[in-house]
């Protein structure tokens, strides 16, 4: 009852319902470890993984272009953006990988339309139902957690994932009181207030902090749990550079340090899980390969995807570069998509999860042609 009593101290009377997690864990039995990154708003691949050999990359950006010697150098002539300190020494230890001139099948450039392709897994945007769900009911042996507000759609769907998110709500003690007796008369309630008491059990005296590095060490601290998940899902926003992207410094690279700063500390809350760990970060779409006149980029197409852990097989830069000459552009403005987003998705299940082929068509419908990406990673027996 103490402990009860004092949770519910710090939570609002008429709050406490929404705010209460949505939990289903149960032992895995799977020990691999998957953590999706949904980068909303469009980032700049091109100058996050930059093409420093395309002799059109500089004419294209006559403000925005990195100097090869501001990068820090990857294989084929590519070079990663200085702000990525960490990814670059995971890179160089194999525990980083980047896959370039990527894309959904999406191409008309709306942020909600396109983010939810990305999480949808379809060609539809409305498509209610997430691929990563898909994949919970065709693999139950693995089990996720939204550490979000709200449940993104890349989670809805038939299987029940858990859910957190920080809160600071506080409420008196006689409120506390009487609806800790309320939970002991209301079935409903009263399952959802033991959930939420495990839940916060997990994270034990964690902080409440929103920002996206604390959320990806309480991503961490659930995975390392007893019977805590093996897949996490998180979001960063803030990627619409539209005016004043900057390069060294500017809104990009204040981007790129908090994405760099969550992954250190994700890992370093996984400890020896990391390992077995793949991280997978991509945005809805990338933007124009032309910086536009306010020193910022437009919504574009193909864009670059970061892959972390220990699971990597080798730093590299995956890429059928496409090109930046005006003739290459898609539809004479964007980078041209070489790959689909999901052949990479595909690709990790299957080495990461064993997933056959059956599950990846669930997974992902009317995808037979895209064939799975895999070897990007190191198989482990799931």
């Amino acid at each position: 009852m103490t402990s009860r009593r004092n949770f519910l101290k710090g939570i609002g009377a008429t709050s406490l319902v929404t705010c209460l997690p949505n939990l289903a864990f149960a032992a895995t039995a799977s020990p691999n470890v998957f953590v999706w990154v949904t980068l909303r708003g469009a980032m700049d691949g091109l100058n996050v993984v930059v093409p420093t050999f395309d002799t059109a990359y500089s004419v294209l950006r006559p403000n925005l272009a990195f100097n090869a010697n501001e990068l820090q150098g990857l294989d084929g002539g590519y070079g990663l953006n200085p702000a990525l300190k960490n990814v670059f020494e995971w890179y160089q230890n194999d525990e980083a990988m980047f896959v370039h001139a990527c894309a959904t099948g999406y191409r008309s450039r709306s942020h909600f339309d396109g983010q939810k392709v990305l999480e949808n897994g379809t060609l539809h945007p409305s498509e209610r139902e997430g691929w990563l769900n898909r994949f919970l009911m065709s693999e139950k042996r693995n089990l996720a957690i939204a550490i979000d507000s709200g449940l993104p759609l890349i989670a809805q769907g038939e299987m029940k994932v858990s859910s957190w998110y920080p809160h600071k709500l506080k409420a008196k003690e006689e409120q506390a009181l009487i609806l800790s007796d309320l939970f002991q008369s209301d079935p409903e309630l009263g399952s959802n207030f033991s959930e939420a008491m495990k839940l916060e059990k997990m994270l034990g005296t964690g902080s409440q902090s929103k920002q996206f590095a604390n959320l990806m060490t309480q991503a961490g601290k659930f995975i390392n749990s007893p019977q805590g998940p093996n897949i996490a899902v998180l979001e960063l926003g803030g990627w619409d550079t539209h005016s004043a992207q900057g390069t060294t410094q500017g809104r990009l690279a204040n981007q790129l340090k908090k994405l760099d700063e969550g992954l250190l500390a994700l890992k370093s809350a996984l400890g020896e899980k990391w390992s077995s760990t793949v991280v997978m970060c991509a945005s809805e779409f990338g933007r124009t390969a032309r910086e536009n006149g306010t020193k910022g980029t437009d919504h574009g197409t193909a864009n670059v995807m970061l892959l972390a852990g220990g699971a990597i097989k080798k730093g590299q830069v995956v890429s059928d570069w496409p090109g930046l000459a005006d003739d290459k552009l898609f539809e004479g403005r964007d980078l041209a998509p070489t790959t689909d987003v999901r052949a990479v998705i595909k690709g990790v299940l299957a080495d990461h999860y064993l997933a056959e082929s059956g599950t990846l068509l669930n997974v992902f419908p009317d995808s037979e042609a895209i064939t799975p990406m895999t070897g990007l990673i190191t198989t482990k027996q799931a």
